[in-house]
């Protein structure tokens, strides 16, 4: 569970992702999802998924949360032209959680079939 001494340490997309690797980690999601954090970017995708998500924060403290898209889902993926931008880190945090939980409900429809 989130709590806001946590948020109130979310301030920059490192923290971000470190915070996003334990949760992952904690949770034990069998979900391959990889938090990758490179030069002030976080992207965050899932093996065998074609989508994704790329965060940052501009020069004014401002979440920019974009969609990242694998068009082959060969793990390479671009930045689409969607994007979102708040203030707010839970907000950030729940777009993620949602991202995680599309990818567990698209896994377990993959494993039905």
């Amino acid at each position: 569970m989130l709590r806001p001494e946590d948020v109130e340490k979310i301030l920059t997309t490192h923290d971000l992702s470190a915070y996003l690797k334990d949760m992952v980690k904690r949770e034990d999601l069998d979900l391959n999802i990889d938090i990758d954090y490179e030069s002030g970017e976080l992207f965050i995708n899932c093996q065998g998924f074609s989508n994704g998500l790329a965060i940052l924060v501009d020069t004014f403290g401002v979440w920019c949360i974009r969609e990242a898209i694998s068009e082959k889902n060969d793990g390479i993926f671009t930045q689409g032209t969607k994007s979102y931008h708040t203030e707010n880190t839970v907000t950030v945090i729940r777009a993620v959680a949602r991202w995680i939980g599309d990818i567990e409900k698209s896994s377990r429809s993959a494993t039905k079939r």
